[in-house]
């Protein structure tokens, strides 16, 4: 009976949307997690990633044991989407390793991602141990959210609000727990400290590969702001999306309609630039 009340809630917020109606990110959550819990989650990524390796490893075992490694959870709410969206992200950090410059990760977390294209950049080039790497984040959770990143609410009338859903300074996380996950990448450079201010921190040069991954309207914009005019031509700057994060999108959004700018938008929210 549960079940068929959820299936009966997923159509009708399938329809709505469909319509043009407010989708409420907590609600999909909440379906989502149930549905894919019921589902045999491992099953199914073997299937989809089954033939797929990065350096001889299964890319789903490889992910697997960057989050293991890093105590980094997965949802079942969002595990088809975080590993899709790993995988486009290694291919394109691969597709630009002969593009000169560094490479980052703006919000690291707690690394699971970053240590994965480390190993991606090892499986090519096996003497490489770290150098051109920098990992970005307060290690300190989220700043504040602005009027961007605020998500519709349902309550229990009926009616609708706007509310943060990230949490200020909330974390599970320090530079130095996540340097101890880099023992096999020691040179990896891990830059602490709040967007744009820890930007100063970081050599002038030129830049290969950027993720943004950092949920806010602020961070996300100041980021653009600072990478793109310091990409180097092939480059690509790619960036994280989520039901959660409408400020980040509208960043990217903005930024690139202001600039003039070309992009695709991929399955699962995600956003890429390459450089011509």
């Amino acid at each position: 009976m549960l079940f068929r009340k959820l299936i009966a809630a997923t159509c009708s917020r399938l329809f709505r949307r469909a319509a043009g109606a407010v989708e409420y990110p907590l609600e999909t959550e909440q379906t989502l997690d149930l549905l894919h819990s019921r589902a045999g989650v491992d099953r199914h990524l073997d299937i989809l990633f089954r033939d797929i390796s990065v350096g001889g490893e299964n890319f789903a075992d490889l992910y697997r044991r960057c989050l293991t490694q890093t105590g980094t959870a997965v949802t079942p709410f969002n595990v088809f989407q975080r590993f899709q969206t790993r995988l486009d992200l290694v291919r394109y950090f691969l597709a630009t390793l002969p593009v000169p410059g560094a490479r980052a990760e703006c919000g690291a977390y707690r690394g699971a991602t970053a240590l994965l294209l480390c190993h991606a950049w090892h499986s090519r080039q096996p003497g490489f141990r770290g150098e051109g790497f920098y990992l970005i984040d307060s290690f300190s959770g989220t700043s504040a959210s602005s009027a961007h990143d605020l998500i519709p609410v349902r309550g229990a009338d009926g009616t609708t609000r706007m509310e943060a859903f990230f949490e200020p300074g909330k974390t599970d996380t320090s530079a130095e727990l996540v340097r101890g996950f880099f023992s096999d990448f020691p040179r990896v450079r891990i830059c602490a400290g709040w967007i744009p201010q820890v930007f100063a921190t970081l050599p002038e040069r030129g830049w290969a590969f950027v993720h943004l991954d950092l949920t806010l309207y602020e961070p996300t914009l100041a980021s653009l702001e600072y990478f793109y005019p310091r990409l180097n031509t092939g480059g690509v700057i790619l960036c994280d999306g989520s039901i959660f994060c409408p400020g980040a999108q509208r960043a990217w959004v903005e930024f690139c309609a202001t600039h003039d700018i070309a992009y695709i938008s991929l399955g699962h929210r995600e956003s890429v630039i390459i450089k011509n």
